[in-house]
């Protein structure tokens, strides 16, 4: 195998390689710095050393481009965590996009995420080709198909193509620079039209290095558990990313089960863990939590929203020893903020007020409170939070408008509301865009209210989040039916089961005569989240 010239590293152990550039350089890197140390192990027990990781990057790099794709090629994988899913990743070496798709959409869903990316070449598992197999008559572009498992109907199997093809360095058919695509992440939209994070080499690789060294503290001899899907950007780029780049040992499962979680932190001694507090709520639910081992279990790392006071002692009491991180980030942004485990400890030791703060700015970034004219806010004051680093994305993929509204010089807009404390503390308060977090997934309202409206037996609907014990909030939609219409709870749930994955659906449905409005006329999401808690307690018969 050809091997790529790299720097050395320092004698104390401290990486000097400024492969902060392109992906391919710490892939080599790595490969070359810890060689048979084992990087990835799938729940099958399989295994990869980082030179074999390497190894097969380069057999998939040379053997898409033995299909035709070359640089700026997408390719759009639909399958869960497993090793070969790192593996597509690699084909930033040779400047190719990859688009992770989220497995728990529906077609419906999924069609305009693939005709908006046009990837060249779809990668699914044997659970998901089906699925992909309806798409396919949808698309204007017909793309190659690799499916991990047989090949057969149009596939071709994954394996046997990685096997034939050479393991030399593949070189790119055009130069790559830093500031080049590596993957489109795509969000849900607050309009009808899906839109593509475009995140480039440069800010991939920054946040891997400013995660593994400020965030996490993550060194060669950490054991990884990787639960989190990869098709978020808390899964790949939060968290198995930069354990890659600190030489971590990484264990994969396929997705999140309690059961499996539990005894994997124990059978594979593992050191750290990327979870939302809805999954540590559901670890020490479980009945095994009490009789298993989690002694070398250092970090909880969790995300997507804050944690209760009451679960936060639940779990250090739980996880005796291991210290707990949040960050607060975006798939634009990447990570912006951190609440330290010496920030959990002043809050336990009084200062409370902290577990309501997404923490302090992470060195390197720049966090900003501001008003509607874009000036800042004094401390205190409640604005939207711009961000500036070096981990934000470089724009939306094809579209102009969306990428301009959201990035004003060099900063980008969030669309969170909040404050910040006089010692820096970032505080949310509220969603400019009324976007839901539930369970660490994010659902934006419009999405849903889209589906319910084009009911016909719903005249008008409003979607909204609701505190929830469990999930953190809960969807929940208030619906008026149509003059004559037969509608129950009931029906309205299982018919957005039809149209939308399961997290975006509404728990709760509250029949209404009409939707309360605001001086302008629009609908007043305020009063009907006051109504429906008040209604949910027991305490009015608004509804």
């Amino acid at each position: 195998m050809m091997a790529r010239p790299t720097a050395a590293h320092g004698a104390d152990g401290v990486d000097q390689m400024p492969w902060a550039g392109l992906w391919r350089d710490l892939c080599d890197h790595q490969a070359e710095r810890f060689g048979d140390k084992t990087a990835f192990v799938n729940v099958d027990g399989s295994a990869l050393s980082f030179a074999a990781f390497r190894t097969r990057v380069y057999r998939l790099n040379n053997a898409v481009a033995r299909m035709g794709l070359r640089k700026g090629d997408r390719v759009a994988i639909l399958a869960k965590n497993r090793t070969e899913y790192v593996e597509v990743y690699g084909l930033a070496s040779s400047g190719i996009i990859t688009v992770p798709l989220n497995w728990r959409l529906t077609a419906a869903e999924l069609l305009p995420l693939l005709e908006h990316s046009a990837p060249a070449l779809i990668v699914a598992d044997e659970q998901h080709a089906a699925l992909i197999d309806t798409l396919l008559p949808g698309l204007r572009r017909a793309p190659l198909l690799l499916r991990f498992g047989a090949g057969g109907g149009g596939w071709q199997a994954y394996e046997e193509v990685v096997a034939a093809a050479p393991d030399t360095c593949p070189e790119p058919d055009a130069p790559l620079t830093p500031d080049d695509t590596i993957c489109l992440m795509y969000t849900s939209g607050t309009t009808g039209a899906p839109k593509g994070v475009a995140l480039s080499h440069r800010g991939i690789l920054g946040n891997a290095r400013l995660s593994s060294q400020q965030v996490l503290g993550l060194t060669p001899q950490d054991r990884t558990l990787a639960a989190m899907p990869f098709f978020h950007a808390g899964g790949m780029w939060y968290h198995l990313h930069p354990s890659y780049a600190a030489g971590c040992t990484s264990v994969i499962l396929p997705g999140f089960d309690a059961e499996r979680v539990l005894a994997t932190l124990e059978r594979a001694a593992i050191t750290n863990v990327h979870l939302v507090p809805t999954m540590i709520g559901a670890l020490l639910a479980h009945p095994a939590i009490g009789t298993t081992d989690l002694g070398r279990l250092r970090l909880i790392f969790y995300a997507a929203s804050s944690i209760p006071l009451e679960l936060l002692k639940r779990a250090l009491a739980a996880f005796a020893g291991c210290a707990l991180v949040q960050s607060y980030g975006s798939t634009e942004a990447g990570m912006v903020t951190v609440l330290t485990s010496a920030d959990h400890a002043r809050a336990l030791a009084g200062a409370e007020r902290l577990l309501a703060s997404c923490g302090r700015a992470i060195p390197g970034n720049r966090v900003r409170i501001v008003d509607h004219r874009g000036a800042e806010v004094a401390p205190g004051a409640v604005g939207e939070i711009v961000v500036r680093g070096a981990s934000m994305m470089s724009h939306y993929w094809n579209n102009q408008a969306a990428t301009t509204a959201g990035l004003h010089d060099g900063w980008f807009q969030s669309g969170d509301l909040g404050y910040c404390d006089d010692e820096g503390y970032v505080y949310l308060v509220d969603r400019k865009n009324d976007m839901i977090v539930t369970g660490g997934e994010n659902v934006y309202p419009s999405e849903v209210e889209a589906v319910l409206n084009a009911d016909p037996d719903i005249a008008a609907a409003a979607v909204f989040g609701l505190p929830d014990p469990v999930w953190v909030e809960r969807v929940v939609a208030a619906v008026v039916p149509r003059a004559g219409a037969v509608v129950t709870e009931e029906q309205v749930i299982a018919r957005m089961r039809e149209r939308l994955a399961a997290y975006k659906c509404p728990k709760q449905v509250f029949l209404r005569t009409q939707l309360p409005l605001n001086a302008v006329g629009k609908i007043s999401k305020k009063d009907l989240r006051l109504a429906c808690t008040e209604a949910t307690a027991g305490q009015g018969d608004s509804l």
